[in-house]
């Protein structure tokens, strides 16, 4: 059945223009639109007036001719300043004003991730212990909120950084943490790292499948308790499946060989257990482990082991390098190591004598080898290599070498950031927390569930939709 609106009243106006909600929003978006190009031409304009102002000797290029974008070519001459973390990117004083600032949005990226990490570790835990029924527990984590809240962030960063990092001690007595190779010292944060080789790639696609073989046991699992009705312990057997696969991939991976070293035909090495016997025959000893032995008997010195060791050239930080000492530190093997920046460099020293190894990957030393002399009087051999090793820090001389670095700067600045915000989100964690029913925790305690289970199963999920979002926040302030 039809219907037909009723007609309007006879006696009924019309709504007059500057009262019509229709026209007035149409004729604001007008006024918008015109202001954003008065506006536009206002800055475009007062931009061109001081561009005549400066002139075209600002913006002269190096061919003569005249161009806006060439006022930046002084980013491209050298910076002349130095830079303390370096970890990310190679930097020199020498490099230019765009290197520098891609070292520094590294730098940025590294402070914002490892800070978002860290921030929420220390501000869970210690929104958690704020609400701990331990006295000493919760009254701690509460004055540690209270003064890293209630104190400005650059008074604690200039605290950390003069009172906790410089006080430290000098490299030669760095503190050494227990069971792992992390130093601490005035100099910053060493630590071990790994470095990848370059059959990670072929682990890397065995990972890959590892993963996916593991969601498709997953899945199927599921599919088959729910169609027999049984129980199975789906975890297991996915951690089971993924890991045979990444061994596999592992040791398929360490078949390759893509490192080698290249060595004088008269040392007669032919493998890298040799070196064992080389340094074992100008020592005049039988094992390695009688090197100890004879020097604390004394019928050797540090310098004869020094003399007798087998001597490096290699780039710095390089796979190659982190993959033969770790070989020979791994059989106790004495060597020296002499870092270059470039490969050219180390093969210009190995060419002088200056050492009597050069480690680089087998295609790099194939093409070395046939640029020096005497190229058969040089013997180039394979050595094993994992996918990835673990590079570890060690003091020689006045530094350290290998591993990974944090300066001293960056340390201070990274634990400022981390415990600042990490007060912040404590409060953020314990509002959560608190925001849950107290008919919860009482419901998990009746099931019998520990206080770990009750956290972790109950609480803080349900928690989660009043933390994520202030937390974000914190994150963003973080980062700026």
């Amino acid at each position: 059945m039809a219907t037909t609106s009723p007609n309007a009243p006879q006696g009924q106006q019309r709504i007059p223009p500057w009262r019509d909600i229709r026209i007035i929003g149409v004729f604001a978006q007008l006024v918008f639109i015109a202001l954003t190009i008065v506006a536009g031409y206002w800055f475009f304009n007062n931009i061109s007036n001081n561009i005549d102002t400066l002139g075209e000797a600002q913006f002269i290029c190096r061919d003569g001719s005249s161009s806006f974008r060439c006022a930046f070519d002084f980013m491209s001459s050298q910076a002349q300043f130095d830079i303390s973390e370096t970890t990310l990117l190679e930097y020199e004083p020498s490099d230019s004003y765009w290197d520098a600032l891609g070292v520094a949005f590294l730098n940025t990226i590294k402070v914002i991730v490892l800070g978002v990490i860290l921030t929420t570790i220390v501000g869970t835990l210690a929104g958690i212990a704020r609400l701990s029924s331990n006295w000493l527990v919760s009254n701690v984590a509460r004055a540690y909120v209270d003064l890293f809240r209630n104190t400005p962030l650059v008074l604690q960063l200039i605290f950390i950084y003069f009172s906790v990092i410089l006080a430290l001690p000098a490299i030669q007595e760095a503190l050494k943490l227990p069971a792992v190779s992390v130093y601490m010292s005035q100099r910053g944060l060493n630590y071990p790292s790994p470095v990848m080789m370059l059959s990670f790639s072929t682990w890397f696609a065995f990972l890959v499948l590892a993963v996916i073989q593991a969601q498709v046991v997953w899945v199927l699992l599921g599919k088959y308790e729910e169609n027999s009705g049984r129980q199975i312990n789906r975890p297991a057997w996915v951690i089971t499946a993924f890991f045979s696969v990444a061994f596999l991939g592992w040791f398929v991976a360490s078949n390759d060989v893509n490192q080698s070293v290249l060595t004088p035909a008269g040392l007669r090495v032919q493998s890298a257990e040799d070196f064992e016997q080389l340094v074992l025959g100008r020592l005049d000893v039988n094992l390695l482990d009688d090197i100890e032995r004879a020097l604390a008997a004394g019928t050797l010195t540090q310098d004869d082991v020094d003399a007798a060791a087998v001597s490096i050239c290699a780039v710095r930080d390089s796979a190659s390098e982190v993959n033969l000492t770790s070989l020979l530190q791994g059989a106790n093997v004495p060597y020296v190591v002499e870092r270059f920046r470039r490969q050219d460099q180390a093969t210009e020293a190995y060419a002088a004598g200056e050492c009597e190894v050069l480690a680089a990957s087998t295609a790099v030393l194939a093409g070395e080898r046939n640029l020096l002399e005497n190229p058969t009087g040089h013997n180039l051999t394979a050595v094993h290599e994992t996918p990835m090793r673990i590079s570890t820090p060690k003091i020689e001389g006045f530094n350290f070498v290998g591993g990974g670095r944090m300066s001293a700067e960056f340390t201070a600045l990274l634990i400022g950031l981390v415990l600042n915000t990490g007060a912040s989100v404590a409060e953020i964690v314990r509002a959560g927390i608190q925001s849950v029913g107290k008919g919860q925790s009482e419901a998990a305690r009746a099931l019998g569930l520990s206080e770990s289970q009750r956290l972790r199963l109950v609480v803080l999920p349900q928690a989660l939709r009043v933390i994520v979002p202030p937390q974000t926040s914190q994150y963003l302030n973080l980062a700026k």
